[in-house]
């Protein structure tokens, strides 16, 4: 398994940070039983991801995180699980409105955007409750609060 960042504007982010970043994609994957397959993770700016935004849910507006799971053929030629895209400004500025340190909620997303890769939802109450447990329960592992609960 590799969680291949793609970091071309945000080179903030230290190696050791960006190690994390590979221990919680691995961690997820391995409990999930699909630690064979690798994950694409790029840091956007608010533009991209509003365009991608728009592309992709035809919705005009920056986000947090947005996944792009490959299909089953893709997975199996590929080894691929798919693509995820973080908008760095829109995190920076919602971690510091939720009082959140920033590389833990970066974190937080990075599980919650691999659940989604994996099929997990939170459209219905009970799909969220059970994607909000699986989040929790990773982030536990990285000493990381609920937050859900903060």
């Amino acid at each position: 398994m590799r969680l291949n960042i793609f970091n071309p504007e945000f080179n903030d982010f230290s190696a050791d940070f960006e190690q994390k970043l590979n221990l919680m994609a691995e961690h997820v994957l391995s409990d999930q039983r699909k630690h064979n397959l690798d994950i694409n993770l790029k840091f956007v700016s608010s533009s991209e991801m509003i365009k991608l935004n728009m592309d992709f849910r035809n919705k005009n507006l920056d986000t947090n995180v947005l996944s792009f799971p490959a299909s089953k053929e893709i997975q199996e030629i590929s080894g691929e699980l798919g693509d995820i895209a973080m908008s760095i400004p829109y995190i920076k500025t919602e971690s510091q409105n939720l009082n959140r340190d920033l590389e833990d909620h970066m974190m937080h997303l990075l599980a919650h955007g691999i659940l989604h890769l994996l099929g997990f939802d939170h459209n219905q109450n009970k799909e969220a409750n059970t994607m909000e447990a699986q989040e929790i329960k990773y982030l536990e592992n990285f000493k990381i609060a609920n937050p859900y609960k903060l």
